[in-house]
This record gives C-alpha cells, structure tokens and sequence, in this order.
C-alpha cells in the first residue's frame, strides 16, 4: 500500500487524462450512432485525430497549444463531426435499429467492467514498482520527457515542427508522432510532465484491454461472455504492453499499439453496416467507414506504422469490405464496367504504394534493415514463436498462463478453419504469425518487410494478440455450447453460463499467474538489483535537479552528458540542455565539439565562444552512467574530468552528481550576451563550427555555404 500512495496523490492527472483520452472521441461517436462498449473503447484514437489535428492548425495560425485552446478545438472538432453526420444521414436516426444491435442486457455493462479491471491487471506491476513522481530511464524515456516539456515552452504541437528542439543543441525542423507528448504537456503544464507522463503510462493498458473487449463484441454480437473471455486472455500474454511500456519504454508506438484492437473493432462494425445495408441503411455504412478514417488518422498521428499493423490484421475484414463494394459496383454499372473501375482502382492502390516506398527514405530505409532473422540458437528462436515471450521465465503461474494460451490458441485456430463465419479470425492470427516467423528466421523479402516494425519480433508480437484473444471465445463458446447440449432442454442455458463463467475465472487465475513475468520487466532503474537497462540517475540526484527550479536562470542552458543524467534538466528543474536525447544527432556539431573539448575550456578559446554564443551557464558533472551499446566515455571525453577548481561556481549537488554556474567565459547576462531566440527555427549563422571543428562560412543572410 505505501507504494501505491504517490499514485493516489496523483489521481488528479489520471482523471484528467482519462478525460481527455476518452470524452472528445466519445462524444464523437456517440453523435455518429455508437452506443455500448465500442464508443468507450474507439474513443482514443478518434479523440488522437483531432488533437493532431489541431495541433497541426494551431501552428499553422500561430496559435499557442495550451489546454484551453485544445479544449475550445476539440468541442468545435465534435460539432463539425456531428453536423458532417447529420448532413450524411439526412433524416435516418443514427442510431441502430433495435433489431441490429443483438445485445443481451447487461452485456456491456460486464464488458467495461472486466476490461477495465483487466486493464489494472495488467498495469499492477507498474503500479506497484514505479514511483509516479521519479522518472523512467531508458534511452527513448528522456526524450519523450523532454519533448512534452518543449511543448510546454513553444506552444507548438505540429507534427511536423513540435520536435524541432527535441533532438540537439539548436533547433533543426523534422517530423515526429507527438500525440503522446500532446497529451501530456495539457494536462501537465510545464512542472508535472514526469508524474502525467507516468499516468499516462499507467493508464495505457485499460485503453488495449477495452479495445479487445469490443472488437470481441463486434465479431460475436449475440455473445454475452465473448468480451469477458477475450481481455482476460490477453491478460495471459505479458509481451504488451507492459514489456514495451515499461521495459523498452517505447511510449508512443506502445499508445499506437493500444488503440489497434479498437481499429479492428470499428473495420468489423463497417463490414457489418456494409452487409447490412437493406437493415441499416447504406447511410449508415458510410457512416462507420467515416468512423474508421478519422480513427485510423489518429492511429496514424499516434505512430505511422500502426497504418501497417491495422492493413496487416485487417485484411480479413478489409477483404470482406471489397467484396461488399465489388458486388455493389458489379449491380450499379454491370459486371463489365464495374470490374474495369475496380482493377483501375487496385493499380492505383498499388501504384500509390509503390510511390510511398520509393518518394519516402524513411520507408526505405526500415525495408533494408538489418534484422535479428537467422538460424542460430534455433531451439530459442522456436520456443520464443511458440510462447510469444521470448524473454522466457521459469514461474509457476506464468506457466499455467502459457498452457492456456497454447491450448486455447490451438483449439480455436483448429474450430475457426472449420467455420466460415469464423474463418477471418483464423486468417488474422496466421498473417501476422508469419511476419513473426520472418522476424526469427530469415524468410527472404518477408524478413525485409519486418522492417516496417524495425524488425522487431516485440512489436510484431502485439499484431497476434487480438486474433488469439478471439481464437479463445472460439473455443470457450464452442465449449460452452458443448457442455450445454448434454444438459436438459430446461438446464442448456444455465449450463452454458455455467461453463463460460469457470472458464473466465480459470483464464482470471492464469491472468494474475502471469503477473510475475510482467513484474520482472516493470522494475524501477532506482531499485539496487533490479534488471534496468539504462542507469543515469539516482533518486538523490532527481531531488537536486528539481531543487535547480526557482534558483538559476532558466535563459541558461546546461552542458553536460545525458547518459549522467544531464538531459533530465529540461523536464525536472525547467533549464534547456544541450543534448536533450542520450543519443547525439550526427548534424549537431557545435554540441559534439563541447562534448570533446570542454574540458579544455582554459585553453580552447573555441569553447568559450560556443558557451557565449548559446548561452550555456551551467555544467553537469556526475560520474559515466549505464546505456547499453554506448561507448560514453569515447563519444564525450569532453565532459568528463573538467577541472572546476577556477571558473566554475558549484550550485547545487546531489549523490554523485553537481552542478556548476559557468564563469570561465565571462559574464552571460542577457544584457551584454549576444541576442538569441532559444525557441527559433533555422536560427542564422549555425552551427558556428563545421564538423571537422574549422569556423563555418555563411552567406549575408547568414545560410550555411556548405562548399565556399
């Protein structure tokens, strides 16, 4: 329990968050017709398109992104969006007719309940381990600190200019999914990015668990215990999210990973509508393919590659939609004609694809990624396919949860084949299990395009999730139904009950069995002993770094290396730090020359006049911290061993860490300092050093001449 208390005194945040994420793409919904489960559980990534959305328009009209001016865009973003739907649906009510809807009472009611529980499951071991007010240590955790903080100072939001401070000393325009940070720099303001950042961690597995429940109530609308029995399974799986939220602490693509089952969800209510149309209405198809489009575009704006997760574990639903639109097109304007419309379609599709692959280097890029795929340890690259947890572990519960995984993903995939109606689950699960094999063993072009998800068999993994969740109420329904057959006419529903309740119990006892595999990747970087890969801070130095708040001069930047903690500053005492990331940027060269020569600060008059020129006031001294595949002391031996005895004023200190007012180059009073927007792009006359450390030439408008 005490270990839970700083999360109670954040309750606040977590609400708010909970609000945020969830009330706009609700309300959304709810004025496009969607009631029960699927508006709660779609909410997010609709509520991630407007607020990427407005990001984007707020730059563009030089309007600052705050949480009142989000507030304001997101209500006139759920008034265009309802006004759009009652131009579309004209006099229809949007509301499903009673008899579509097929729900048995009570239904959703259970289906929130357990998915929400599910949801604090699976994020117990977070809960449990995290102090909400420290911060996470990995090599992606600072800067995604950092970058909710920038938000905080700029004001912009932009996709495509948010993350422009995020990367190095000066601001260089590029592209980055800042959803994520969006959300928390709104709700946090400048001072509480770490401690909302951390709820927001916290809360991301209730946003996957609801989406699996109602992608479990769309494909089995008449099931009572199919949104009962799909989260506790995914429950069973400690891969996702926990060991990508809090091992890998790859925080926005783990968001983007949350939202998909609830994508899946609305691309099989589209279906449906489609199918349907002489019931529902062909308004209210184009209705739920509108509702997909907008969440897709947040799913997008979240993380780019969740374009590739949902196309890749949608394409049995997606092919259903064709076939709907095919026989559509053939009865219009013949079969003729409307085969012609369709091939003429497909080549654009195909060219377009092709147009991205070749125009985007990003794209490119992933493809010819050297990947992990191979043969040797093949015994462990098996087991890891067949438990879908390749770290492995030797607890008792985690293996009851493993064996019902198995038997429940075999009983249903074996069920689902045989059925026709069930047979796209069956393809769900089978499509991505093949990109997972191609990411263990090489597989020729299909292990190159596990570059999409950087090769990487953790964010393969999450695209199987959904369909195993689905393969088991598969086979508990196919159980249940058994079960009851044998029973009395008087006695087969009860029996059925009866049967899905103890499954749902046995699937919750292997859930909380495999809370000790989800544990052992949750651990804090500030417990002595605990498996964490990155190790820059301790909680002492966290104390002094946020004691720096109120006592220097927040125009002053801080020099100082990230992987000691230095980074950390942005985010905890409010100072700008010359590397803002643990990794450097390649086109930083004023940054990577401080980072070898600032221990020749006597000396090296170059350094003196980098220190003036950006206004670096403070240094960071601590001893090399722990980033796996980082040589620290060679990229940086500038930072290290700098002698403060003179020039050099101690501010403030903390375990092995301190910090120091720079003196040795003169006064930086703003007054006398050169005049310099921090918060500017494409600043004239940077980078003042080339990177083989000669003085740059520039143009008279102060553009860099690369070849003078």
């Amino acid at each position: 329990m005490p270990v839970l208390l700083p999360w109670l005194h954040n309750a606040g945040y977590l609400l708010g968050l909970i609000g945020l994420v969830f009330v706009p793409g609700w309300a959304v919904l709810h004025t496009l017709g969607y009631r029960g489960v699927l508006p709660v559980a779609a909410a997010p990534p609709v509520t991630f398109a407007g607020i990427a959305l407005l990001g984007q328009v707020y730059s563009w009209m030089g309007v600052r992104y705050t949480i009142i001016t989000l507030a304001i865009g997101l209500v006139l973003f759920v008034l265009v969006v309802s006004l759009a739907a009652r131009l579309v649906l004209g006099g229809l009510p949007a509301v499903l007719p009673e008899e579509l809807s097929r729900r048995r009472r009570g239904t959703a009611s259970m289906a929130l309940l357990v998915a929400t529980a599910t949801g604090v499951l699976i994020a117990v071991p977070i809960l449990s381990q995290w102090d909400p007010e420290l911060p996470a240590q990995q090599i992606d955790s600072v800067f995604h600190y950092n970058l909710a903080w920038v938000i905080t100072q700029t004001g912009d939001a932009s996709l495509l200019t948010g993350a422009s401070w995020s990367f190095s000393l000066r601001a260089i325009p590029a592209y980055y999914p800042l959803v994520w940070h969006a959300i928390v720099a709104a709700v946090a303001g400048p001072t509480q990015v770490v401690a909302v950042t951390n709820a927001l961690v916290a809360i991301t597995p209730g946003i996957w668990a609801l989406g699996i429940a109602a992608l479990a109530l769309e494909a089995f609308p008449t099931s009572r215990w199919a949104p009962v029995i799909a989260p506790l399974t995914v429950a069973l799986l400690p891969a996702f999210p926990v060991y990508m939220l809090a091992y890998r602490q790859l925080w926005p693509n783990a968001l983007g990973y949350a939202v998909l089952p609830a994508m899946l969800a609305l691309l099989c209510r589209a279906m449906r509508m489609l199918r349907l149309t002489g019931m529902a209405g062909r308004r209210r198809a184009v209705i739920a393919l509108l509702a997909f489009v907008i969440a897709l575009g947040g799913a997008i704006a979240t993380y780019p590659s969740a374009v590739f997760s949902v196309m890749l574990t949608g394409i049995p639903l997606l092919y259903g939609i064709m076939e709907v639109a095919t026989g559509f097109i053939s009865r219009r304007l013949g079969r003729r004609r409307g085969t012609v419309l369709l091939l003429a379609f497909g080549v654009f599709v195909v060219m377009l694809v092709i147009g991205v692959l070749i125009l985007e280097p990003g794209v490119m890029a992933r493809l010819g990624r050297e990947g992990y795929a191979g043969v040797s340890n093949l015994p462990r690259r098996l087991q890891a396919l067949i438990t879908l947890w390749p770290l492995g572990s030797g607890y008792l519960g985690y293996r009851l949860a493993l064996v019902l995984q198995l038997l429940l993903t075999a009983t249903g995939l074996v069920i689902a084949a045989r059925r026709r109606e069930w047979r796209w689950i069956a393809w769900a699960w089978l499509l991505p299990m093949v990109l997972l094999v191609a990411a263990y063993l090489p597989l020729g072009p299909l292990t190159a395009l596990t570059g999409l998800w950087y090769n990487d068999p953790y964010r393969i993994i999450p695209l199987v999730m959904p369909a195993i969740s689905l393969l088991a109420v598969v086979a508990v329904e196919t159980f249940a139904s058994t079960v009851a057959l044998h029973a009395s006419a008087v006695r087969r529903q009860a029996a059925a009950e009866i049967t899905a309740a103890a499954c749902a119990t046995i699937l919750l006892v292997g859930g909380i069995g495999a809370d000790a595999a989800r544990r052992s990747v949750s651990e804090s970087s500030y417990e002595a002993g605990s498996n964490a890969l990155v190790r820059t801070l301790s909680a002492d130095e966290v104390r002094m770094t946020r004691s720096l708040r109120g006592r220097t001069d927040a125009s002053l930047m801080v020099l100082g290396d990230p992987a000691a903690g230095a980074a950390y500053v942005e985010v905890l005492a409010g100072l700008r730090s010359v590397f803002p990331h643990i990794t450097f940027r390649s086109l930083d060269w004023d940054a990577q020359y401080l980072a070898r020569h600032f221990a020749d600060i006597h000396e090296d008059p170059a350094v003196c006049e980098l220190i003036r020129h950006y206004r670096v006031g403070y240094y960071y001294a601590d001893d090399l911290g722990t980033v796996p595949g980082v040589d620290i002391a060679e990229r940086a031996p500038g930072l290290y061993g700098v002698d403060t005895s003179t020039g050099f004023e101690l501010v403030a200190e903390g375990d092995t860490a301190s910090v120091w007012r720079i003196t040795a180059c003169g006064d930086l009073d703003a007054s006398t300092a050169p005049e310099r927007d921090p918060w500017g792009l494409k600043i004239p006359y940077e980078p003042v050093y080339g990177p083989d450390g000669e003085v740059n030439v520039f143009d008279d408008k102060g553009v860099l001449v690369l070849d003078p």
